[in-house]
């Protein structure tokens, strides 16, 4: 008796040992990856808040590192400029598409190139030259500030303007908004040159947004200060002027 008792022990105690060091079942757990939204449009109207992502069909993602809320009218002669905000943006998986346009608004414009080199006597096709070998490669990222406004033709006639000109940032970072925006909608579609820009009739009003590539070599720190220069007004039949254009300061700190 006391026999069988041992080895129902021993068996006992078997079973619940082994069951003890059998390696326990880990359950797989899924690798969740980031729901970042994809829209078909340009992203950028979809970020609201710092951290906000969205992914651009065909193009690439878009983050939100920085933004600074405007909200100021400035007005010359007739024309009422608002600007709504000022923002930050980086640009990330780029497609091989996206990068081949970025592409053509770094380095000099054929207008810079000119403005540097023709003192040279070069002819324009080595002008144009020396405007093509100074564009840089887009890398994996990169980053761009972001320009939301709106302009108001309050005048009972046509009128010929361009809402800006130059852009500065943080007092020394400039650039030419025609040549250097690679966003072109609203006011910015219109046209580049004087003579593309269709002119603003009595009462139109047109939303802009403008898009500026930051160079990866720009210690670009926070915004803290943004002024813009506008082109002149002139008569939209006559051609008259009838303002030259001007500056306006916009402070960003406390903002």
């Amino acid at each position: 008796m006391a026999g069988l008792l041992l080895v129902s022990l021993g068996v006992w105690a078997f079973n619940n040992l082994g069951s003890d060091n059998e390696p326990q079942k880990r359950e797989s757990k899924k690798i969740e990856k980031p729901n970042i939204p994809e829209v078909e449009e340009f992203g950028g109207v979809h970020l609201e808040k710092v951290g906000d992502k969205v992914r651009q069909k065909g193009w690439g993602t878009l983050t939100l590192l920085e933004t600074k809320p405007v909200n100021k009218s400035f007005e010359l002669a007739h024309m009422e400029i608002t600007i709504k905000d000022i923002r930050r943006i980086l640009l990330s998986s780029l497609s091989k598409e996206a990068e081949s346009e970025l592409e053509s608004y770094t380095g000099l414009s054929f207008e810079e190139a000119y403005s540097i080199y023709y003192k040279d006597n070069l002819s324009m096709e080595e002008i144009d030259q020396k405007a093509a070998w100074s564009k840089a490669d887009i890398g994996e990222q990169v980053s761009y500030l972001e320009i939301t406004y709106s302009v108001e033709n309050k005048d009972s006639k046509e009128l010929q303007f361009f809402t800006m000109e130059h852009v500065t940032f943080n007092g020394d970072l400039t650039y030419d908004v025609p040549t250097k925006n690679f966003i072109h909608s609203g006011d910015t579609f219109i046209g580049t040159k004087k003579v593309s820009r269709s002119d603003y009739q009595p009462g139109e009003k047109r939303e802009g947004t403008i898009g500026l590539l930051i160079d990866p070599e720009e210690n670009m720190g926070e915004l803290d200060s943004f002024s813009f220069t506008t082109d002149d007004i002139s008569d939209g039949e006559s051609h008259e002027l009838l303002m030259k254009g001007t500056s306006f300061e916009v402070p960003l700190r406390g903002e």
